[in-house]
């Protein structure tokens, strides 16, 4: 960790030193400003400079340059987020947002929630989800059950299906490499006056490695197979009117081990989500949006080639959504969302016939900009759950931008609850009694852009606390509602882009995570996460990035009396556009074949060589 806080400081150190050279030279060599990104953390597009939240956006070009062939693997560059896997290649992974658990952070597909009703949390692990056909993936943190319900108690992931542009496009790619592993792509985008579209279809093969750690004398290899599909349409009916439909779909198959023991034991899993959307300007300052989502997953289990367990879940969402605009001082965002969850379970040790749960939502959010550069917003929302009735949460944030300097100072205060999900309530573990986890949160922040905005420096404190947070219970083997959990930490990152060719990025998390009852960190939860990013293009076409990633030490164990090694892995990414319609890329992960762990006795794989091409007519 040490390391990685030297090698941070002494980067800032260089940046700041030679940005006096970098901003005279800008004439002779074309300096760049950061681009301008427009996110919807409110349920509205607004420039990511004025919004009070604290947010990141992963660009489609970003996705590219570093190689991450899976959300998961963008994630984990992500300040705030640390991920916890069952091993690459398709292994169960946990989300902790800003310290919180996996089922506090929202996952949506073009902002549609996505789930697994009858997971144990009724996240959806996302591991299987691949980069394919993204434009962009915004990660908005803090509470936000004011818009959005729910789960939303640590934040937001909003993953954005790309919409197609300009002529069409046709591609097919191609690559290889270490463990056997071999992964073909195919898609298709453009757009007319009328109507945008884009499609792709992915297939990733692997021999993979064993997923019990080798150094515990597991040698049997675990194979990975996984296909992706993923289409967006979108039209323009009228001036006034907008509908649009998207899809995705995975498919894979994975050998898996129990912690450090080969086993003989495969998991089979789908998951389709798609959603529809219907735009309407009744007036010019009241839009409409009706949005209609549905997500089915299933997955099967068998033990020695032998039946063991089928989950099947399903969870569909009915959202209408009212813009009022006056002038440009004031938005208005009220609504009604309709959630139902639903879904069965086939065991050897027993089935759950299917259960159904319903959430009644309606929300309003008043967005204010009394002058250029303040916004105040203030919301509330109130869920209607079939198990446990009604809900309240609201939040106000409020950010201040002056632009002559490039200053922002941010700040919000926000409630949130996440309801315990059909196998908590209806399973044989389970518990119908269970009662909400509730949040009480804020978080401060300043945003500081130098240079005519090819610098960004930005600093966030936050803070969280939640009750009746879901357990699981060793005595009576049920979950219940105990104690209370607190979490708070500092966000810190900078973006420096001085010229067209250079970008280098730096970040850095301190969380501390701490169950209240007992004063103990919360499992797998680091204090110090950090890295670093240098992205150059030394030649046309050429372009390498160098990514360095830090996972603190944390427990492996309620009692804190066992810690996981920190870790540092080195991944290098790079592409050539040998010609207009020939790209060249590959990448090494894993730089320096660091042996390491992301969950207890679960192995990770050592360096991986790979390489590819892809073809565009």
């Amino acid at each position: 960790m040490k390391m990685l806080l030297n090698c941070i400081v002494g980067l800032l150190a260089c940046l700041f030193m030679s940005l006096s050279t970098l901003v005279c030279a800008q004439e002779k060599t074309g300096v760049v400003e950061m681009k301008e990104v427009v996110v919807t953390a409110s349920r509205l597009e607004e420039p990511l400079r004025y919004s009070p939240d604290s947010v990141t956006v992963v660009t489609e070009e970003e996705i590219q340059k570093k190689g991450g062939g899976t959300v998961i693997d963008v994630l984990r560059d992500v300040p705030g987020v640390s991920i916890a896997q069952y091993g690459q290649f398709g292994g169960t992974a946990s989300i902790y947002l800003r310290g919180t658990n996996n089922a506090h952070t929202l996952i949506m597909v073009d902002g549609v929630k996505v789930g697994d009703p009858m997971a144990t949390d009724g996240k959806m692990s996302i591991s299987d989800l691949s980069t394919d056909n993204i434009e962009r993936i915004e990660i908005i943190r803090g509470a936000q059950s004011v818009l959005y319900g729910s789960d939303a108690i640590g934040g937001v992931i909003n993953i954005i299906t790309k919409k197609g542009k300009g002529k069409p496009e046709f591609f097919l790619s191609g690559e290889g490499g270490s463990f056997e592993t071999f992964r073909e792509k195919i898609g298709v985008s453009g757009s007319n006056d009328k109507v945008s579209y884009s499609a792709s279809i992915s297939r990733l093969d692997t021999k993979g490695i064993s997923k019990a750690d080798e150094d515990m004398g597991n040698t049997e290899k675990d194979p990975y197979h996984d296909t992706n599909i993923s289409a967006r349409l979108d039209a323009q009916i009228s001036e006034t009117v907008r509908a649009g439909f998207s899809v995705r779909h995975s498919k894979s198959k994975m050998d898996y081990d129990d912690a450090g023991v080969d086993a003989v034991k495969v998991q089979d899993t789908g998951i389709t989500s798609s959603s529809i959307n219907f735009d309407q300007d009744i007036f010019e300052w009241w839009q409409h949006i009706i949005r209609l989502g549905t997500t089915g997953t299933k997955r099967e289990y068998t033990a020695n080639g032998a039946f063991d367990e089928t989950y099947k879940g399903t969870t569909n969402l009915v959202s209408w959504q009212h813009n009022f605009f006056i002038k440009d001082k004031d938005t208005i965002t009220a609504g009604f969302d309709y959630q139902e969850d639903s879904g069965d379970l086939q065991s050897v040790w027993g089935d759950i016939s299917e259960k159904k749960v319903d959430t009644k939502s309606f929300f309003i959010q008043n967005k204010l900009t009394p002058f250029k550069g303040l916004s105040f917003t203030l919301g509330a929302r109130h869920d209607n759950h079939q198990t446990f009735g009604g809900e309240e949460t609201y939040k106000v944030a409020l950010a201040y931008f002056y632009e002559e300097t490039g200053t922002k100072i941010r700040g919000s205060y926000g409630t949130g609850f996440h309801a315990p999900s059909l196998y908590q309530l209806y399973s044989s573990y389970g518990d119908p009694n269970l009662k909400p986890e509730e949040s009480k949160g804020y978080d401060v922040g300043v945003d500081q852009e130098f240079f005519g905005r090819k610098v960004l420096l930005s600093v966030t404190y936050f803070h969280t606390g939640i009750k009746e947070l879901i357990d699981w219970n060793w005595t009576t083997w049920k979950y219940y509602n105990i104690g209370e959990v607190k979490t708070k930490g500092w966000e810190t990152l900078v973006s420096f882009k001085p010229l067209d060719w250079l970008t280098i990025d730096a970040n850095y998390t301190y969380t501390e995570a701490k169950d209240d009852t007992t004063d103990r960190d919360l499992i797998y939860r680091p204090r110090h996460k950090g890295g670093v990013a240098l992205s150059i293009k030394p030649l046309e076409g050429l372009n390498v990035t160098l990514d360095v990633q830090n996972m603190g030490k944390r427990y492996r164990n309620t009692a804190n009396t066992l810690e996981m090694p920190d870790y540092t892995l080195v991944n290098l990414a790079a592409s050539y556009q040998a010609t207009k319609r020939l790209q060249v890329f590959g990448r090494v992960d894993n730089l320096t074949d660091k042996n390491y762990q992301s969950i207890y006795q679960y192995g990770e794989p050592g360096i991986g060589v790979y390489g590819g091409i892809k073809v565009t007519f």
